[in-house]
Order: structure tokens, then sequence, then C-alpha cells
């Protein structure tokens, strides 16, 4: 009970100090809260489809430069989690916060199409386009959160089903779309390179972002009919999400899977996709990356759906860190890319894909159940720690320099530097082992927090 005190106290301090909140939920039509959440889950996952797409191709179709594109893209959403997601759903709602964060992200798209079609300004185009994306994706997975939540929670008025049942069932249903959906869209970059050019691609890809983000303008806005009534100041709404990491025991432990996925994530999209697929397979069109990116997808939405199997959330968590170290282990072992097969090469991404379905469903229901007063905030700390996690992969996987060819120092062949793959590797294998831990230290004081004195 410990852990309950502090944050009471400190959130009683916050409160005193920037302001109060009250909230009044109110009768919502169950039926209404599961059609507007599919229908969301679809255009949402349209959306956000076409930027992981993009990411997935950044550093094979862009090289140097699409690795810098994806530290900026992850740089921007990690500070907009910080500093101003929180405000933004707070004050204008989860619904609207999203449609604003999938207008944004569009910017991210269209960057690519732009680099192609006006080469002489590329770089420029590619980081402004990223910085502009990345913001809005740090709006987008917040209110996501709440969404989550506000529709549980309604859905679950006057059902047999609880509020945590609702919670499972429409993440794992989200994810489903969203990763069934992302194979779509990565298939169409397949298909249609083989007779037409990037730039085609990349200009239906922005299409796609811009005509989904009009369709959430049908989507019913939970706000009108429950949320919160009077709000906290602007000051606390900015820093909710570091308030909740700062006095929150629980949050820091939970972190560690976050920052399994956001690390495996930047060392599938910086080196296998860019340097094993392309040495191991002789992918220099990047067509391998592609069926291999949805690929992970597709085994992420069958696995999303699996889980609703397995009654342990704490199991299915742990199996999630163990496929995340298992993306990065078997290169300690056999680091050069030359000699990896199909065969070896799918075996890594499908543990991505397993490790990718327990974060897109499990792991944020996990959060809703665990921070239903500060869904937000906990949103926000999601976004945050993988952004910055897969910032630090991104650098690491393209400024970790060596001067000696050797087993572990590595000549990439779009830049032709040599690089330090050794403690990339390492660290993805540390911060699993440490995700483990701390979710279980997590789980033993979300279940005191329910014991009474």
């Amino acid at each position: 009970m410990e852990e309950r005190k502090q944050f009471t106290e400190a959130s009683s301090l916050l409160d005193h100090s920037f302001g109060s909140s009250s909230v009044q939920y109110v009768f919502c039509k169950r039926k209404k809260s599961a059609s507007s959440f599919y229908t969301m889950a679809v255009l949402f996952s349209a959306n956000i489809g076409c930027t992981v797409s993009c990411i997935s191709l950044a550093t094979s179709r862009l090289g140097s430069s699409g690795a810098w594109q994806s530290s900026i893209l992850a740089i921007t959403y990690t500070l907009s989690s910080i500093i101003g997601s929180t405000y933004v759903v707070k004050k204008y709602g989860a619904r609207d916060s999203i449609l604003l964060g999938m207008s944004l992200a569009c910017f991210y798209m269209a960057s690519f199409w732009l680099a192609r079609t006006f080469p002489e300004f590329e770089l420029t185009i590619l980081l402004l386009g990223a910085g502009i994306g990345g913001i809005g994706a740090g709006f987008l997975w917040t209110a996501y959160g709440e969404y989550l939540k506000e529709a549980a929670r309604c859905h679950s008025n006057g059902s047999a089903q609880s509020f945590e049942e609702c919670t499972a069932s429409f993440a794992r249903i989200f994810a489903f779309i969203f990763l069934i959906t992302e194979v779509i869209i990565r298939g169409i970059s397949t298909v249609m390179v083989e007779f037409t050019s990037w730039r085609t691609v990349f200009g239906l890809y922005s299409l796609i972002a811009s005509i989904s983000t009009w369709g959430m303008v049908l989507v019913d806005d939970y706000g009108e009919e429950y949320r919160t009534e009077s709000l906290t100041t602007i000051r606390y709404q900015l820093t909710a999400a570091i308030r909740l990491f700062v006095v929150s025991r629980k949050m820091k432990y939970m972190i560690g899977m976050v920052a399994s996925f956001g690390l495996t994530s930047a060392f599938v999209n910086a080196y296998l996709n860019c340097e094993v697929v392309r040495l191991a397979l002789g992918d220099d069109n990047s067509t391998y990356v592609g069926i291999l990116s949805a690929w992970i997808s597709l085994v992420a939405a069958i696995t999303s759906l699996l889980l609703k199997r397995v009654q342990d959330r704490g199991v299915i968590v742990i199996c999630g860190a163990i496929s995340f170290f298992f993306v990065a282990f078997p290169f300690l072992i056999q680091p050069d890319a030359s000699r990896w097969n199909i065969f070896g090469i799918l075996i890594i991404y499908t543990l991505q894909g397993i490790g990718r379905a327990t974060f897109e469903s499990t792991l944020k229901a996990i959060f809703v159940d665990y921070f239903p007063a500060e869904t937000a905030g906990a949103f926000s700390n999601i976004s945050l720690h993988f952004g910055l996690s897969n910032a630090v992969g991104n650098v690491i996987a393209f400024r970790s320099r060596c001067y000696t060819e050797s087993t572990y120092c590595v000549r990439y062949s779009s830049d032709g530097e040599l690089h330090d793959i050794f403690g990339f590797e390492l660290l993805i294998c540390v911060t699993a082992i440490l995700a483990i831990a701390g979710y279980c230290q997590a789980s033993a004081i979300h279940r005191k927090e329910f014991v009474p004195e």
C-alpha cells in the first residue's frame, strides 16, 4: 500500500499546486461504443500503416538520410509525448486528438514523395516531414489509449463483462485490425515496385493516409457524452506524463518492455532490413524487405487473436520479452550476415512479430488497467520511451563506429563505413531480461494495491 499512499500524496500536492480535475461519466450506448471503436481502428490503422511502411523502407531506400529521418521522427515523437500529447488529449478529447495526430502524420508520408520529386532538397524535406509527423504520432498513440479506455468503460456499462475484460477484448481487436491493415499496405509496395517507381508508391501512401484522416470525422466523439468536465491547469496537463513516471514506481518498472520493442524495431529497420537482408538474399531493390516487414505484421495479427486463449497476461508479456531477446541474440552467435539464409531470417522476423503482438494488444491493455486514473499520461509514457529507445537504436545502428573490420565490426554496404554491431545486440538482450524482471515487480505492486490494509 506504500505505492498507493505515495501516489495519492503526490497527486494531492499536484492538485493543490496546479488545479484539480473531476470526472463524471454518463450513460452511453454499448453498440455505439463498439461500432465507433471498430471504425476508428480501421481508419487509424490505415494512416499508421502507411507511416510504419515508410519507416521500414526509410533506411533501405534512402540510406543514411533515411536513418537520420527515422531518428528525427523518434525524437519529435518522444518530445511530443512528454510536453504536448496529454494536454491535447485532455483539452480536445480523444477523437479530435486522433484526428489532429493523423493530419500531422500525413506530412511524414508526403515527405517521401516530395523527396523523390525534388531530390536536390531531399534531406531538408525528409527531416521536416519527420519532425511534423513525429509530433502527430505522439498525439495519436496517447489519444488511442484514452479512446480505448472510454470505449471499454462505455461498453462495460450494464454488461456482464468487466472493464478489464472489455479493455483486453478491444485491445486485441484493435491490434488485429491494425496489424492486418499494415500487412495489406506493406504488400502494396512489394507489388507496385515491380511495375512502377518508388515515387508512385510513396504518393499512394500519402493518398491513403489523407483519405483515412478525412474519414475520422465520421467517428463518434465520446467527449460529447463521456468526458472530463473540468480540467487540471495547462501546466499540469503538459507535464502529466513525466509526473506519472516520477511519482509511480509501477510505471518505471513497466518501461522495460516498451524499450525492448523500441530497440528491436530500430534493429530490424536499420540493420536487418538495410544490411542482413541485402547481403544474405541479394535484395538490392528492397523487395524482400517489404515481404518480411509484412510477415512481421501478419504474425503479430494472428498472434494477437490467439492470445485470447492465454488467461495469464504475465505469461504473454514474458513470452514477448523472450521473443525480443532472440531477435538480437542469434546475431551475437552468428554475426556474418552473408551466412544467413531465408529460413533463419524468417525465424527472426517471426519472433519480432510475436513480440510486437504482445506489445500492441496485451501490454497496452495492461497499461489501461494499471493506470485508469491517468490513461493519457500512461500512454504518453509508452510513446515517450518507445520513441526514446527507438531513436537511440537508430543512432547506434549508424553512428557506432569501429576502425578495424572484424567479426562484429561490419562494413555497411549502404555507406561503406565500419559499424560496431556487438554493443547494439548486447543492449537489446540485456533490456529484454530487465523487462521481464521489471514487469514482475510492477505486477506485484499492482496486486498489493488491491489487498486491504
